[in-house]
This record gives structure tokens, sequence and C-alpha cells, in this order.
């Protein structure tokens, strides 16, 4: 079935295999649905007649799923895009499908969510890398739903078995993180939840980026993927008005609450797919770093999308400062979309790259 995927969600592959191989069908009236990439899955459950209910923090994801049931001419899935469980209907499921999301913290938030979902008797099939903690997740699994079992093992993928026992299962709390970090010299609250990118640091590609950039007083500035909000924050202490941007609903809730507790209460954050919020040639400088993972592979597709997105929504001779590891080759993009790119900051680890329109 055709899939309509947004930049940076994952294609279905050996993981999707996995699940299906150890789910072998779908024998249920409503299925739960969440994880990285899970897409695939919720279109795999529809087509087979279930009723789909499907929980993202992610807005990429979250779109594409949407899409994806409409071109396929599909029922609609009933599908919450937020950063809490607001709204969910607990024991409505019969079945819950998962793609574990990388750490553990997640991945128990995840198994709690779906053992609130899936009604007494209902199943879990859950899938994850081996390199991602999948065998933590296996114990957390028993500790919740008392047995489980992994039954597929291939192409660096676990997929475990588990039945919801008689009880009640509360939604899971979001951890929230409360700390005193210094940035830009200056000490800083951080206040952040689960699921958003360092949520307890600043992450030192964002501390390179902050001190490569250059924001004069009065610019327009625009934190692209923006995080836990502190590059924005930065740039809001040198006097810039500064939008920002996340495709996480836990990151723009962090950022949010960071800027708030830091007496910038009312500065706009908008839980977006890239810059989809900002019109066209309206900013004078764009910060980003920007992600190259998905699990333990490189990936650029973000970083293709932020240049892009960069260089439409920048004016004539407006500047993006982007960060990127030592080992990345993004001259070539950078040079393909902006007239002058140049390193403006480095060291063993980290580049600044400033690219003029």
């Amino acid at each position: 079935m055709p899939i309509v995927r947004l930049p940076g969600v994952p294609e279905p592959g050996a993981g999707h295999a996995v699940l299906f191989a150890a789910a072998r069908q779908v024998a249920a009236n409503h299925v739960f649905v969440a994880g990285p990439g899970a897409t695939a899955t919720a279109l795999w459950a529809a087509r087979a007649g279930a009723a789909v209910t499907y929980w993202t923090e992610n807005t990429a994801e979250g779109q594409s799923l949407i899409a994806s049931f409409s071109h396929n001419r599909l029922p609609a899935a009933q599908c919450f895009i937020q950063a809490d469980f607001t709204g969910l209907q607990a024991e409505t499921c019969d079945a819950a499908f998962l793609h574990l999301p990388r750490g553990r913290e997640m991945q128990m938030e995840m198994l709690g969510l779906a053992a609130a979902m899936l009604r007494p008797g209902g199943r879990l099939v859950f899938v994850g890398a081996t390199h991602e903690g999948v065998k933590g997740a296996l114990q957390e699994t028993r500790a919740i739903f008392k047995q489980a079992g992994i039954v597929v093992r291939k192409s660096g993928f676990h997929a475990g078995l588990a039945q919801r026992p008689d009880g009640h299962f509360p939604f899971p709390d979001i951890q929230r993180i409360d700390r005193v970090i210094v940035v830009d010299g200056v000490p800083t609250q951080l206040l952040s939840f689960s699921g958003a990118f360092a949520p307890a640091r600043l992450d030192d590609g964002a501390a390179a980026l902050i001190a490569g950039m250059q924001i004069p007083n009065g610019a327009r500035v625009l934190d692209l993927g923006c995080g836990t909000g502190l590059v924005g924050l930065a740039a809001l202490r040198r006097g810039a008005n500064v939008t920002l941007t996340d495709v996480s609903a836990r990151a723009v809730l962090s950022a949010q609450e960071t800027l708030a507790a830091n007496g910038y209460p009312d500065i706009p954050v908008a839980h977006a797919c890239g810059a989809a919020t900002i019109e066209t040639a309206t900013m004078d400088i764009v910060v980003a770093n920007p992600p190259f993972h998905q699990g333990h592979g490189l990936h650029f597709e973000t970083a293709q999308f932020f240049i892009e997105e960069a260089a439409r929504v920048l004016k004539a001779g407006g500047r993006l400062y982007l960060v990127a590891n030592a080992f990345l080759g993004y001259e070539g993009w950078l040079h393909a979309h902006f007239a002058r790119v140049q390193q403006v900051w480095n060291d063993r680890r980290y580049r600044v790259w400033e690219a003029t329109k």
C-alpha cells in the first residue's frame, strides 16, 4: 500500500517485517498503534478491517499516517498528535502494536500506555532494535504484563508478545525534568519532558551553535527544530525577535516552559514539520541543529529538509547558522541553496556553518 511520508519519518523496513511475523495476523476489532514509523503497521491493521487508534507526539509521523489513510481510502484512524494522553479511552483496544522508541524512559512510557489502552486479555506485540534496549524493554514488559517473551529475532530486531492481565493500569506519568544549567555563560533553568532531545542538559552541538552564531539586536530569528529551546533562548538574550518550531510536541512543551521560566513567557513555539508555519522570505536568521540519526544508522533527510526550509524562509541576504558533527559533509547541500557558505566556528567535534542567501 502506498505510504505518504513526510521528511524524517522512518520508512517501512526490517522492524515492520519482524513485527508482522510475530503478530501473524490482525485478530482484533480495535487496535492501538504507536512508535516511530508506525504508519505502515497502522495501514496493515486497517486493511485487515480493524479500527485504529494511534498516538504520537511527532507531528510529521501523525500527518504521514493521516495522509496515508486518506490516500488509500481507508476509514480514518482515531489519531492523537500531542504531548500527553488526554482524550485517549482506556481499555478500549483488543491488540496493541508498538514500535519501541530509543531510550529506556520512553520505552517504559510506551509499554505503560499500551497496558492502559488494552482490554483485559488484549494482546501486545512489540518490536525493537537489538542495540536499542529491547532486552531491557522485555524485562519492563514482564514487570507490567507478568508474562512476555521474544518470538521473532531477525535482521537486528526482536519482536515480543504479551497478554494484558486483569487489574487497573493507569495512563503513565510523563517525566518532567528541572535543572539549572549554564547557557551562553548565564545560569538557566531548564524545564523539559521525556521525549524531547537532550532533556536534562545543553547538548554539545547546541553549545557549539550558540558559540558560533552571530545574532544582531532586533533580528528576526527562527530556531528550526528548537528542542528544549536553549538556542532560541540565547538568541533572545542577545536582543533578537525569536520564533521557535519543532516536530515534537514534547520539545514544544519543554521550550515553552523553559522560556517562561527564564523570563520569556510569550514567545511563539510552533508544533510543526520544519518551518511549515513560517511565511516565505520573512526571517533574517535561521539557527538549526538538525538530527542525523534514525536508530543507530546515519540519516540525512532531515538535515537536507532543514537547509531547504531555511533557504525558503530567509530574506535575501539572510543567514543560516547550522551546526554539524565534523565528519558530516553538509557543505555541498548548503552551496546548492545559498550564495556564500563558510565555517565560522569549529573544534575537533563540531563545525558551525554560516550560509548566506
